[in-house]
């Protein structure tokens, strides 16, 4: 076998033999820029932790700054099933007895029982939630349903919730606010010139509403008729205010009637058991005995004076009205039982004025009975023949008459809605002295500084409830406790990252730098130093107990600190609060090192554009070898060809040689 030159009669692998040739040349400088790339990535993160560790205490000293921490009240009570409370900064320390004599509730009414499948006639339901209102139209034959659905979904209702009971008589309406307090109450008017109107069934007028305005009524019909003089006021003003203070009474009687039922047989205060007693309650105490059937001797011709179209209040406003007897002058006992007698007896004027007024009905009557002429007709030819003044004093009585008729008809026709549940503010008694309310159940600054949220009524058997007001020593101390907590994190972080492990002589990434030898020197020279305008005796922050170990962490003395916490708690605010307090000092320290132009940050940026320079010397590095590697490889092949072509030349001689 012929033999050529070494290698001539075998195949190079080129590709290895390129990729061995400039991996020998990029790996020592692919290595500098791999190894200053992760020591950079190290110290990023070095300082990162450093970073984190300092602003975690700047943290807590804004936080304690800002969140004024030694004006922060801490609330405590004996009875929190009665109240609870809480308290902001304006709060006096102190101790405050509490008595809820009531809660806010929400108004509520119920209509009497209705009949199944009932369909009221056509008018308008004006119904107002304290001053804001609402008008629903009804249709003609309209049933409860749709009342319902047409108030539920009305956009303009400020807050009037409807719905039906079932009760073994029938159906009912009920309303209800969806808001408590006083001024929260719902009133219904229906708006038609129908006495008889079905809709009247739900309308709503306390009674105590409706003695109102038969009072307004009668008085404003005594002006027209025989004006009274002012003792005659008073005095009529004081029987009214009776009656009215009384139909009050008797209507939160009827509620309390209503809610007893309801506990009675634990049904909710809207439970057909409570809305049946509260409309037998309205109409016991609705009901009276008209003049006619009270009156001996009483006669249509006797009928239309002012004091006979009075009605005669029940025995139990009369006796709430003789208990203000002391107080009408010229009381006596022949004026004290009824309305009607304490208005004065009429004037001569206004005898001689009945008396033309009964000479007129004979006439009338006369007229009408001999078939000459109608009521009306008798009536005019009758007052023709008066003066202008008589004739004019006869309308102006008739006018009055009739207004007291229609009021005493409205008064007696009233057939509308029953209210189950009172309107009502809640009420607090502070101290036993100092009474405060609210339209809802939290009750803001009854004590200044302090809110009370109210659960219950308070038990009159049991000890009031006491709410106490404390600084918030607990909170001071938990920060303080924090923040040591915190500069003990720092140490350990500093320690790891700058200090040497004597067992294994490994240095931490950040040793030999000065930044962080700098930060606890800083930290330490605020710990030591004192603060101006802090007592003598306490400002410093071994004062308060907090000491710096042998090590360099900081330790607390809790006996020391708990004592300047009960006796000095405002001289610890002078120390920690202030522009120059401790805590502006200690922000001031770490700020120099974490903000956007500290040590840290200026070491973060420097790092970042080491990156950028190594970056640009890694795409570099990748040009050159790529070069080298495309350099070498034709190199490699241009050999290759070369020694194909002298082993065929090789190969041709010796066949001619042969």
């Amino acid at each position: 076998m012929s033999l050529g030159p070494m290698g001539m009669n075998t195949g190079m692998d080129i590709n290895s033999m390129v990729s061995k040739m400039v991996d020998a040349e990029r790996i020592p400088k692919q290595q500098r820029i791999d190894n200053q790339r992760a020591d950079n990535e190290t110290s990023i993160s070095s300082y990162g932790r450093l970073k984190e560790s300092l602003d975690t205490m700047k943290y807590l000293m804004a936080d304690f700054r800002h969140e004024k921490a030694f004006a922060a009240r801490a609330v405590d009570t004996t009875d929190d099933s009665t109240v609870s409370a809480t308290a902001t900064t304006e709060a006096i320390a102190g101790r405050y007895s509490v008595d809820v004599l009531q809660l806010a509730q929400s108004h509520k009414l119920a209509s009497a029982v209705l009949a199944e499948g009932e369909k009221f006639d056509e008018g308008k339901l004006q119904i107002k939630l304290g001053s804001r209102s609402f008008t629903l139209d009804v249709k003609q034959n309209s049933k409860l349903d749709d009342i319902v659905r047409g108030i539920n979904e009305e956009k303009a209702n400020p807050g009037v919730r409807a719905s039906v009971i079932n009760d073994v008589e029938g159906p009912r309406l009920i309303l209800a606010s969806d808001q408590t307090g006083e001024k929260n109450a719902i009133s219904i008017i229906v708006q038609s010139d129908e006495p008889s109107n079905s809709l009247k069934q739900l309308e709503y007028k306390s009674l105590e509403q409706r003695v109102k305005d038969l009072e307004q009524a009668r008085a404003a019909a005594q002006e027209l008729i025989s004006p009274l003089d002012p003792v005659q006021k008073i005095a009529a003003q004081k029987v009214a205010d009776t009656l009215i203070d009384a139909a009050k009474v008797v209507d939160e009687q009827i509620v309390e009637e209503a809610q007893a039922a309801a506990q009675s047989e634990q049904h909710s205060a809207n439970s057909p058991a409570a809305a049946v007693t509260a409309v037998n309650a309205t109409e016991q105490a609705s009901a009276y005995q008209r003049p006619q059937d009270r009156i001996p001797g009483w006669t249509e011709t006797a009928s239309g004076t002012l004091i006979d179209s009075y009605y005669e209040p029940g025995p139990e406003l009369d006796e709430k009205a003789r208990a203000k007897s002391e107080e009408v002058p010229g009381w006596s006992n022949t004026a004290s039982g009824t309305l009607t007698d304490s208005y004065v007896t009429p004037t001569e004027a206004q005898e001689k004025l009945d008396k033309k007024l009964a000479e007129e009905k004979a006439a009338i009557a006369k007229a009408v009975s001999d078939g000459a002429m109608s009521e009306e007709e008798a009536k005019q030819v009758e007052r023709a023949k008066l003066t202008d003044q008589e004739r004019a004093e006869l309308e102006k009585f008739d006018k009055a008459h009739a207004d007291l008729i229609a009021a005493q008809a409205s008064f007696d026709a009233y057939n509308g809605m029953t209210q189950v549940e009172v309107a009502q503010d809640s009420k607090v008694l502070l101290d036993g002295i100092a009474q405060v309310s609210s339209d809802n159940n939290v009750i803001e600054n009854a004590i200044q500084g302090v809110n009370l949220t109210l659960m219950n009524v308070s038990d009159p058997n049991e000890r009031s409830a006491e709410v106490s007001v404390e600084y918030d020593r607990n909170r001071v101390r938990d920060q303080i406790e924090q923040f040591v907590q915190a500069y003990n994190q720092f140490f350990m972080v500093s320690k790891d990252l700058a200090g040497v492990d004597p067992m294994t002589g490994r240095a931490g990434p950040l040793a030999g730098d000065s930044l962080v030898r700098s930060a606890e020197n800083r930290l330490k020279a605020v710990f030591t130093s004192p603060i101006e305008g802090a007592a003598a005796d306490m400002n410093t922050l071994s004062a308060f107990g907090v000491t710096t170990t042998r090590e360099g962490s900081l330790e607390i003395n809790h006996q020391t600190l708990n004592r300047q916490l009960e006796d000095n708690f405002h001289n610890l605010e002078d120390f920690f609060d202030g522009s120059d307090g401790f805590a502006r000092r200690i922000e001031n320290a770490i700020g120099d090192f974490t903000g956007p132009t500290g040590s840290i940050r200026t070491r973060e940026q420097g790092i970042v554009e080491r990156n950028y320079r190594l970056r640009d010397d890694q795409a570099a590095l990748d040009r050159r070898m790529e070069s080298l590697e495309k350099r070498t490889h034709d190199r490699f092949a241009a050999m290759q060809d070369a020694t194909s072509n002298m082993q065929a030349q090789l190969s041709g001689m010796m066949n001619v040689i042969g």
